[in-house]
């Protein structure tokens, strides 16, 4: 058979340019159907590639919204734990405070005056030590210590001029 043969044979030259264009276009359709399957892919307007785009960033953001909980996480967990640790201290302290104060007041020397020369050498630790941590040092007020006791001195010594 011969190409005019097979024209006469469909009727196709009988046909109009509607039906030549629908022909067109279920070849065409044929055509990017079995390339498709076989993987071939073709995207002029390049949306896949502004599609991945978008969803690494999303990606990108949920990561570091991720981290940044993760951080703000350990940050609660770590400060809590400090928080704790500085309470327990407290108590401690507190404690201690309190043991130290009812051994001194229960002593047998509790109430004889302090010397003059050992009170002197006190009062310059205990400035010193307001000096390297001032943080700690409250201002006391004149005249009671804690606990409501009287001072061990009401005035400046001879050593002391200032009455620091």
């Amino acid at each position: 058979m011969t190409g005019p043969s097979i024209l006469k044979r469909l009727n196709l030259i009988a046909w109009g340019p509607a039906a030549w264009g629908l022909c067109l276009v279920a070849v065409a359709v044929a055509v990017v159907a079995l390339g498709h399957g076989l993987g071939l892919r073709w995207d002029p307007l390049d949306i896949a590639r502004r599609r991945l785009r978008i969803a690494e960033t999303y990606a990108a953001a949920s990561a570091s919204d991720a981290l940044a909980r993760r951080l703000e996480t350990e940050g609660l967990a770590d400060q809590a734990r400090r928080l704790d640790q500085s309470h327990q201290q407290a108590v401690a302290v507190t404690r201690a405070t309190a043991e130290a104060t009812t051994q001194a007041r229960s002593a047998h020397n509790a109430s004889t005056p302090l010397d003059s020369a050992r009170a002197d050498r006190l009062l310059r630790h205990d400035r010193e030590l307001c000096r390297l941590a001032p943080a700690v040092c409250a201002p006391a007020s004149p005249g009671t210590a804690a606990g409501g006791d009287s001072t061990v001195r009401a005035g400046p010594s001879a050593a002391d001029p200032d009455g620091r």
